[in-house]
């Protein structure tokens, strides 16, 4: 029975490299991908493991945050203040503090808004129409110690200020040295 393993859009025979779905001769892009899986998922694993110690599901949060769809709807930028003080900022022009919803759970901060509010009129005719008002849903994971201090709306731009608080008992601390 010959090993067959996938690749995104191609099945692959692991022995020969033919394409499994086209039935044709070894396709580069085939095999290429097929090892590069193969290497990330033996090689790249084994030798970060060796060095850290309870980071098990490291690389299945990885390789989720790496699978999912980001939008790039609305425009954002996401600033380090200072060691301890971040800011994402969003462009939102259009949006009002009810259009806005702002969650955080579980680590994840979820920032949505609802359409954005419209003023209907019916004596506007727009010749181009280039302020989108459409929904939308960013997330971003947060540090472990990270939490939101505030958020606040203004000339159109959101601003969602963090803060690390790391618990005294979380902190660098010296180990001293005993004699036997």
């Amino acid at each position: 029975m010959k090993k067959r393993f996938s690749t995104l859009n191609n099945k692959c025979d692991a022995k020969s490299g033919h394409n499994l779905k086209t039935k044709t001769l070894p396709l580069a892009g085939c095999l290429i991908n097929s090892l590069y899986k193969e290497i990330n998922m033996t090689i790249l694993p084994t030798l970060a493991l060796r060095s850290f110690v309870g980071f098990d599901n490291l690389f299945n949060e990885l390789e989720s945050i790496s699978n999912q769809k980001q939008s790039s709807f609305p425009a954002h930028d996401i600033v380090r203040i200072s060691d301890d003080e971040y800011e994402i900022t969003l462009a939102v022009s259009g949006f009002n503090k009810k259009d806005i919803n702002i969650d955080v759970h579980d680590g994840v901060l979820t920032i949505k808004g609802n359409g954005g509010s419209e003023v209907q009129d019916d004596s506007i005719q727009y010749i181009y129409k280039g302020i989108a008002k459409r929904s939308f849903e960013q997330k971003f994971r947060l540090e472990q110690y990270v939490d939101v201090k505030e958020a606040k709306l203004s000339n159109g731009l959101l601003t969602v200020s963090l803060l690390r608080e790391v618990p005294e008992e979380r902190k660098p601390r010296q180990i001293a040295l005993k004699t036997a």
